[in-house]
C-alpha cells in the first residue's frame, strides 16, 4: 500500500510548538499603547529601500494602528492579521510610498513571527523533546514498505528530528551541496546545506527515496531551516546521527551574518550573509505566511513546484493520513479534493483531537469508507494504528505536559524581549 502523510500544526503540538492562537498572543504582545508611538517614529525614519524610495510616517502609523485595533478586538490569528495588512497596502489610490511602507511593515512583522517560531523550536526542544520522543516511537507503523511522501504545512523540524532519531531514511530530494562562512569575521567556520534548483523538484527527482523504505519530506509552506539562495533551495543536511546534531546546525544558521565596520548588518526576510569570497550576499527565508501563500487556481505554474509534486504523489497514493490540519488553506484543500476525483482508490484518514467532523469539501466523498476519522493526536494514532489499542499511560503522560507548554511560552517571551533573534 502506498501512503502519504499531510501534517498540520497539531502534529507538533505535543512537542511544545504553539497553536496559532498561542503564537498570535506572543506576537501581539510585541506592541502596545506605550511603545506604539516610539515605534512609529523609529520605523518612519528608516530607509529600507533607498533614498529615492522613501517610506512615510502616515502609512507606518496606519499599519501600527491596525495592529493595535486587531489586538484590542481580540484577534487570535496572526495570518489573518497579515492578510488584513496586505489588503490595506493594496487599496486603490495608494502611492508608491504607501505601498513601500506597508511592505516594510509586513517584512518586520514577518521577521518577528519567524523569530518567535525559531525560539519555540529551540526552547521546546530543550524542555520537551526528550520526554515526549518515546511516545512517537511507532512512527514507522504509519509508513509504506516503499517510500512514503510526507507533505508538511509546519515550519518546524520535529518530523525530521523524529526520523533521524528513529533511524528512518529521510530526504528533501536534494542532489547538491552548498556552503557559506558563518561571517566575514569568521571565514574558517562554514555552514553546509544540501540543495536543489527549484525548477528541478518533481516526483522523479534523483534525490528522493524511490522504491525503498524511507521518507520524502516536502515543506509546502517553507520552513525555519529552509532557505532560498537565488533559485536554489537550501536545507540542513539530514545525514546526521541524532537530532542533537540537527539542532546544532539549526543554531549555526541563526549565526550567519555579514559585518561592516565591526557591526552586524541587520536582516529581515532577506538574511544578510557572507559568501565564500568574503563578500556581502543575500539568502531568503522560505517560510510562507499570510493570505497569499499560493495562487487560488489548480493550474501547475512556476514557483508552485511543491504543490505540483503533491498533485503527482497523490495520484499514486492509496491512503492519505492527515494529522492535525484544520483545513484552512484552500490551495491544499483543492489538491485533496481533486485527487479524490482523479484517484478513486484513495482513502483519506483524518487524525485530529479537536474535531471529528468531515470537512465540507470532502463530504461528497464520504461513502464506501473513503473518509475515515480518529478523534486523537499524532502519537495516540501511531500506537493504535497496528495494535488496535489505546495507550492509557501515554494519554496520561501527555496530558501532564500542560505546565511544560506554559514554561516554554514564558521562556520564549523572555528570550524574545531580551533581544535574542533581534535582527
Amino acid at each position: 500500500m502506498r501512503k502519504c502523510l499531510l501534517l498540520g500544526a497539531g502534529f507538533s503540538y505535543e512537542f511544545g510548538m504553539p497553536l496559532t492562537s498561542e503564537l498570535t498572543e506572543t506576537f501581539l504582545g510585541l506592541i502596545n499603547e506605550n511603545n506604539a508611538e516610539v515605534l512609529k517614529e523609529r520605523l518612519s525614519s528608516d530607509k529600507p529601500y533607498s533614498e529615492d524610495r522613501p517610506i512615510n510616517k502616515k502609512a507606518i502609523s496606519e499599519g501600527i494602528e491596525y495592529f493595535i485595533e486587531y489586538k484590542s478586538g481580540d484577534g487570535n490569528n496572526y495570518e489573518e492579521f497579515l492578510s488584513g495588512l496586505n489588503k490595506l497596502g493594496a487599496e486603490i489610490g495608494r502611492s508608491q510610498s504607501d505601498k513601500d511602507s506597508f511592505n516594510y511593515l509586513f517584512a518586520i512583522f514577518y521577521e518577528s513571527i519567524h523569530a518567535i517560531l525559531s525560539l519555540y523550536q529551540k526552547v521546546s526542544y530543550e524542555i520537551m523533546y526528550g520526554d515526549v520522543f518515546k511516545w512517537f516511537n511507532k512512527l514507522n507503523d504509519l509508513l509504506s514498505d516503499n517510500e512514503t511522501w510526507v507533505f508538511s504545512l509546519n515550519h518546524d523540524i520535529y518530523f525530521e528530528c523524529l526520523a533521524v532519531d528513529l533511524s528512518i531514511p529521510i530526504s528533501y530530494g536534494d542532489v547538491g551541496n552548498i556552503q557559506f562562512p558563518i561571517s566575514n569575521m569568521n571565514m574558517n567556520e562554514t555552514v553546509s546545506f544540501t540543495s536543489n534548483d527549484k525548477v528541478d523538484i518533481n516526483i522523479k527527482s534523483p534525490g528522493f527515496i524511490l522504491n525503498r523504505h524511507g521518507i520524502n519530506i516536502v515543506k509546502l509552506h517553507g520552513g525555519l531551516s529552509e532557505l532560498e539562495y537565488r533559485d536554489i533551495i537550501c536545507n540542513l543536511p539530514l545525514n546526521v546521527v541524532t537530532s542533537v546534531e540537527l539542532m546544532a546546525s539549526f543554531s549555526q544558521v541563526e549565526n550567519m551574518a555579514f559585518y561592516h565596520g565591526g557591526n552586524k548588518i541587520p536582516s529581515g526576510r532577506e538574511k544578510v550573509i557572507t559568501n565564500m569570497d568574503g563578500e556581502l550576499d543575500i539568502i531568503c527565508k522560505s517560510m510562507l505566511t499570510g493570505g497569499n501563500k499560493y495562487s487560488t487556481t489548480s493550474k501547475k505554474k512556476k514557483g508552485e513546484e511543491k504543490l505540483a509534486l503533491m498533485d503527482d504523489a497523490l495520484q499514486e497514493t492509496d491512503e492519505l493520513t492527515i494529522i492535525g490540519y484544520g483545513f484552512g488553506d484552500k490551495h491544499i484543500n483543492y489538491r485533496i479534493s481533486n485527487s479524490m476525483v482523479l484517484n478513486p482508490n484513495m482513502v483519506v484518514r483524518i487524525i485530529d483531537p479537536t474535531s471529528n467532523k468531515t470537512p465540507e469539501f470532502l463530504e461528497q466523498f464520504d461513502y464506501d469508507d473513503r473518509i475515515k476519522k480518529a478523534y486523537c493526536g499524532a502519537p495516540h494514532w501511531m500506537h493504535y494504528y497496528k495494535s488496535g489499542k489505546w495507550d492509557a499511560e501515554m494519554t496520561e503522560s501527555l496530558k501532564s505536559n500542560t505546565d511544560k507548554r506554559y514554561l516554554i511560552q514564558v521562556e520564549v517571551e523572555r528570550r524574545l524581549h531580551a533581544g535574542e533573534f533581534s535582527e
